[in-house]
């Protein structure tokens, strides 16, 4: 009902309401009319907003970025949104998002996903609800707001992308400084990062780069040149060349050049996902989310200031692509409200990034609206980094985007077995060609034993 026919409803029962009033002493109880709204403080029917439920755990519960998304949408529409919370952190709560939509009887109807492979393993297993009817029925022209950020599972659309984040090089600007060794910005190889790495060690510090235990830092080369981890007849593509350089490039920054604590110092010494926070490292190439790190002086408190600039290349010159986690929102099948929910699912596609900082998953933006976030940053961090540095780092780069994450056929496992294989070899137990073998082997394997090439 649109808010104008509304408006007539409403004086229409009050004078209903009225006359009944004027005329109750010839009515008896049994005859009295039966309102399901109420009236506010000026006597005006309220009507009942539509109750949406979404999973959420303790720490997004909490996060006033994402309460102030809610609180828009809520203003915004004639819907509110009642939290499923599940205590524990982002990894516990798909532990029960499993329970719940295995049973088939779960009434909460919007998920958030953090990452590609959670998205595939829900629209695999069939526990979400198609949207091209919903995007059809509306003309929601996802082409023109989400291009490539839209997934599609044999021709469904499960998601709408929400953000996407980018990779890029954070480096400590006071061990520059002290080693008198210019801040790298600009387009830069893979050499040169070690090299410029190399300088830092040299200057007296023990590693001048720091990554961590992820499984796309083991194919992070091939992703830049854009080659996919399928082949056309769905079996894995693990067997291309530019794997096998990606795997040898990680295991020679830790194992030959040194330029970081390599894969077994990191896995025996139980070295944290946030060390680079220490001050104790030159560089460190990861996601944008980490630039919350150093928004958060009271968890991280620092006598140091960082610097941002984009990511190195292969030194061939044949791959020129930044690298990026796409996080999407989507419907339960079994949603009593699958329209309604798609209000929100829209809402916060569009706006998820206005809120929390998040980088977003559109192209129909221009520069002004992504200068708009990184102006909110600079204020934050008070001028430590720049509006305009971060865009230069993360978008005046003439680099292109692909996704980081695994999306396809197995896609948990398929991370699983690489980070598996790919740590005999870093470890000295397998030979590159054996680790090589042994990952495409046991995905094509799994690909034909579940059928879903």
């Amino acid at each position: 009902m649109n808010r104008t026919l509304r408006v007539y409803v409403k004086s229409f029962a009050m004078i209903i309401m009225t006359t009944g009033l004027l005329l109750g002493c010839g009515i008896n109880n049994n005859s009295k009319l039966q309102f399901v709204d109420s009236l506010d403080a000026n006597g005006i029917i309220e009507e009942e907003k539509t109750v949406l439920k979404i999973y959420v755990d303790s720490i997004r519960a909490q996060d006033t970025n994402f309460l102030d998304v809610v609180h828009a949408f809520e203003r915004d529409t004639d819907y509110k949104l009642e939290f499923n919370l599940i205590p524990g952190d982002g990894k516990d709560i798909y532990k029960k998002i499993d329970i719940d939509l295995g049973s088939k009887k779960s009434d909460t109807d919007i998920i958030l996903f953090s990452n590609p492979i959670l998205l595939d393993k829900y629209s695999e297993n069939n526990m979400l609800l198609p949207i091209n009817d919903l995007i059809d029925e509306q003309a929601y022209d996802v082409d023109r707001i989400y291009g490539d950020y839209i997934t599609t599972y044999n021709d469904n659309i499960y998601s709408l992308p929400a953000g996407a984040g980018r990779w890029a090089v954070y480096y400590n600007k006071k061990i520059f400084d002290d080693a008198h060794i210019p801040y790298p910005s600009g387009a830069w190889t893979w050499d040169d990062y070690i090299e410029t790495a190399q300088k830092l060690m040299v200057a007296g510090h023990k590693f001048g780069s720091y990554m961590l235990d992820y499984d796309n830092y083991l194919y992070f080369i091939a992703r830049q040149k854009g080659i996919p981890l399928y082949k056309e007849d769905g079996l894995s593509n693990y067997d291309h060349p530019s794997f096998k350089e990606s795997l040898r490039l990680f295991a020679e920054i830790g194992n030959v050049y040194q330029i970081q604590p390599n894969w077994l110092e990191f896995k025996t010494k139980k070295l944290p996902w946030d060390g680079f926070m220490t001050g104790e490292y030159g560089l460190t190439l990861i996601g944008t989310w980490y630039t919350n790190m150093f928004l958060d002086k009271k968890l991280y408190p620092r006598d140091w200031e960082f610097g941002i600039t984009q990511l190195p290349t292969p030194s061939d010159g044949l791959g020129d692509n930044n690298l990026g986690n796409v996080n999407s929102i989507g419907i339960n099948k079994y949603s009593k409200h699958p329209l309604e929910a798609f209000e929100f699912v829209k809402y916060f596609a569009e706006n998820n990034y206005k809120f929390t900082g998040d980088l977003p998953a559109r192209i129909d933006l221009k520069e002004e609206d992504r200068m708009s976030i990184f102006r909110k940053t600079e204020e934050k961090l008070n001028g430590e980094v720049t509006a305009q540095q971060f865009n230069d780092a993360l978008y005046n780069t003439d680099l292109g985007f692909m996704k980081e994450k695994i999306s396809g056929p197995v896609a948990l496992e398929y991370s699983q077995i690489i980070l598996e294989e790919g740590e005999l070899y870093l470890i000295g137990v397998k030979s590159l060609d054996d680790a090589v073998h042994s990952i495409k082997s046991r995905v094509d394997t799994l690909i034909t034993d579940k059928g879903v090439q």
